[in-house]
């Protein structure tokens, strides 16, 4: 696969979907995805359904860009699957649950488009992975041809920002997810995993990254933050590309670990001025106050090299706390945690969770699957004065 640097990029202020179907027309015109193109092949379309929230929370695909995206596609006659796998337990009970509750099953419903609901999973070898030689993901994403990938441009709590390249993550069926977090506990080498699925399905499949950034999430994604306007649609054959325009757009330029990974493997360019973007500008979309997640470490880093390793470095980390009073007692923490380090125990003749941090590897999971926000990011007391200087 040749990794393009064109990333077409359109200003959107809302989820009018007349606006978006007429955006999504044009960019696929400008990449030649026509019906010639589509014919004979099987379509998924991998959205980013982490969790069951309503699409209001701006922590999932809305709804009226899957719709847009679909009407584009029945104009090629192209009827494409909708496959997700959402982080934890991965059967048809929780697909039907999630579908429903993001407002996917009323579109696809809508528009005759087929849900996925087969939870197998096949291993599919990659020997030119750098960290990882093979993975086990869906097998419905395995057969197809082209993979759309309907992301949501978001911060996150480990990897700083989730949008086209992490959102394959979720072809990786259910808990196995935790399994990953625990096979890679270490930042880099879990960050260079995802780079390695991501490139997989590159070399491997047609790819289209289309990414929802017209209300994305800031501070603490990528389910707990707040729903913040950003006001772009973007699409791209190459993720990798189209992560170094949403990195910028949050003012993130540079530092989203992924798409580091991604530019050291030379899959795309270092900074916006290597991207061949077409349509609007990205200058006037940048955000410049646009929230980091809590575990975002800004300055400490290459201030306190001497103290990032070891038990030491542990210490020093952001670490998960249980807010006791926002705790419901349900186990979605202890259930997602890779290291089982969470256990329910009785407070005050309530169950709450309590986490164990010397065993802690800091994915934060637990934060991220919490459907009551209970979960905090704490930081160090001397993480902290470093950062405010």
């Amino acid at each position: 696969m040749n990794f393009s640097n064109q990333v077409a990029l359109r200003a959107c202020d809302s989820y009018d979907e007349e606006r978006l179907v007429g955006i999504l027309r044009e960019q696929m015109a400008v990449f030649g995805y026509d019906r010639a193109f589509f014919e004979g092949k099987k379509v998924v379309i991998k959205p980013n359904l982490v969790m069951k929230k309503s699409p209001d929370a701006a922590a999932t695909t809305n709804p009226a860009v899957l719709s847009a995206l679909l009407t584009v596609l029945a104009e090629m006659d192209c009827r494409p699957m909708i496959a997700e796998s959402p982080g934890g337990i991965f059967n048809r009970q929780r697909l039907e649950g999630i579908y429903r509750v993001c407002g996917i099953e009323a579109v696809a419903k809508a528009h005759g488009a087929a849900l996925n609901y087969d939870t197998d999973a096949v291993h599919v070898s990659f020997p030119e992975g750098k960290t990882v030689k093979s993975f086990h993901i869906l097998k419905s994403v395995a057969e197809a041809d082209i993979l759309i990938d309907l992301c949501v441009l978001k911060s996150h709590g480990l990897t700083k920002m989730s949008a086209a390249v992490k959102n394959f993550f979720g072809t990786i069926p259910g808990i196995e997810k935790f399994e990953m977090h625990a096979t890679f506990p270490d930042y880099k080498d879990f960050g260079s995993m995802i780079c390695d699925l991501c490139e997989m399905y590159c070399r491997t499949k047609t790819v289209i990254a289309v990414t929802d950034a017209v209300v994305g999430m800031e501070g603490n994604g990528p389910t707990a933050g707040t729903p913040r306007k950003i006001g772009a649609l973007m699409m791209s054959p190459n993720p990798f590309a189209s992560d170094v325009v949403g990195e910028t757009l949050l003012g993130f330029g540079g530092t989203v670990p992924i798409v580091r990974e991604g530019v050291a493997r030379g899959l795309c360019p270092a900074d916006i001025s290597g991207i061949e973007l077409i349509g609007d500008e990205v200058a006037p979309l940048v955000i410049s106050d646009f929230k980091e997640p809590d575990s975002a470490q800004n300055r400490a880093p290459s201030l306190l090299t001497f103290f990032s390793r070891g038990k030491l470095g542990r210490f020093f980390m952001p670490r998960p706390i249980a807010d006791t009073d926002k705790c419901r007692g349900c186990g979605e923490c202890a259930a997602s945690c890779p290291q089982h380090t969470i256990e329910l125990t009785e407070k005050n003749g309530k169950k709450i969770a309590r986490i164990r941090h010397a065993d802690c590897i800091r994915c934060y999971c637990c934060q991220e699957l919490c459907p009551f926000e209970a979960i905090r990011i704490k930081k160090n007391p001397l993480i902290r004065l470093v950062d405010s200087l």
